[in-house]
């Protein structure tokens, strides 16, 4: 089913569906003032689509408000309503807002690669991407869509280009990327607090999403209609890490975490951003099941990882979880003496002991 967003012509009666804004139409003009729209905004709108190779994902990016939007459907339903992306910079100012797509290129993939160590040795990589370029007539950057079986992602791109040789470094100030989520009153969400004021780690929460202020990634939730979601990130590396801050209800946006100086993360031109990433899946399994993450990370760059070995560890991470152990003080106190504590390991062939 095609997002009525992305039938421009259906808010005017009497036009046809059918039309390409793109050539000239007698009498497209007075149409379009009789609808209150703009020739020109109209006339260089694109909305492009990438499926998952099942066909079950679809993902639209759409240039119709004067700036990038992305809206994702699963098995013919909305799970991210229209979104925002952009970046923000100190010396250029918004990339985002008067930027269009200029083109687009299309890839499919479908490949099998080796897993240094993890669950499986065998990894599909099985995905159909576009990479579109905007540009706001001076400036230009990519944005970078792969659409696999098992959920999305896309990041940023800002190659070097004459606009930007006078600027060799760049300060991002804001990342500008949404997450719009339907129904945030009827969805399930488990998630902790983001970057609180004295630790990394809480325990996790069970609320409706609205509920959330700002949470870490992964955040996973559980729509109306029993999809399961969460929403990551994959190839951090030179970059801030993101949590999810939400303003209006549903609307999940990306809060970079600041250096002292409130710059977000300092770069040069011929960067890119880490993958935004969202998993989508009918059941919990299909989240626990997912390769995508695993997918949107760089190659090994270590070589020969045989020296790697398996080995079971000592420590209290899940009896906190379970609230059967705390970091304070008191009875149910989670730090025995070291020395005792090592013997122990030792004793029942333990690898490593985590504090």
């Amino acid at each position: 089913m095609t997002p009525s967003y992305l039938q421009p012509a259906a808010l005017c009666a009497g036009v046809d569906t059918r039309t390409q804004f793109n050539k000239p139409i007698i009498g497209l003009t007075c149409v379009l003032a009789l609808c209150g729209l703009t020739l020109s905004s109209m006339v260089n709108a694109k909305t492009v689509q990438v499926s998952s190779p099942d066909s079950h994902i679809y993902i639209s990016l759409t240039d119709d408000n004067g700036r990038p939007e992305y809206q994702v459907q699963f098995n013919g339903n909305t799970v991210i309503n229209p979104s925002k992306l952009g970046l923000e910079f100190q010396q250029l100012g918004e990339f985002g807002s008067e930027f269009t797509i200029k083109n687009v290129t299309r890839n499919s993939v479908n490949q099998i690669w080796q897993l240094p160590w993890g669950e499986r040795e065998n990894i599909r990589d099985h995905y159909n991407s576009i990479v579109a370029t905007l540009s706001n007539g001076k400036l230009e950057f990519d944005i970078e869509f792969k659409a696999f079986n098992d959920g999305i992602g896309f990041r940023y791109v800002v190659p070097k280009q004459a606009g930007l040789t006078s600027t060799p470094k760049l300060d991002i100030t804001d990342e500008l990327t949404e997450f719009v989520i339907p129904n945030p009153q009827q969805t399930t969400a488990w998630w902790i607090p983001g970057r609180g004021w004295n630790r990394y780690e809480y325990l996790y929460r069970t609320t409706t999403l609205d509920k959330i202020d700002r949470a870490h990634t992964p955040m996973t939730f559980r729509t109306a209609d029993g999809v399961h979601m969460s929403i990551h990130e994959a190839a951090l590396t030179d970059y801030a890490a993101m949590v999810l801050n939400q303003g209006r209800d549903g609307t999940l946006r990306a809060d970079l975490t600041p250096w002292s100086d409130g710059i977000r993360v300092k770069t040069q031109p011929g960067f890119s951003t880490p993958w935004r990433t969202i998993q989508i899946a009918n059941d919990a399994p299909g989240l626990l099941n997912s390769d995508l993450i695993l997918n949107l990370n760089e190659p090994n760059k270590l070589g020969d990882v045989s020296w790697v070995q398996p080995g079971k560890y000592v420590g209290i991470w899940w009896g906190m979880h379970l609230n059967e152990n705390t970091w304070g003080s008191g009875t149910n106190t989670a730090q025995p003496p070291a020395k005792p504590n090592a013997t122990w390991t030792l004793q029942h062939n333990m690898a490593l002991m985590a504090y």
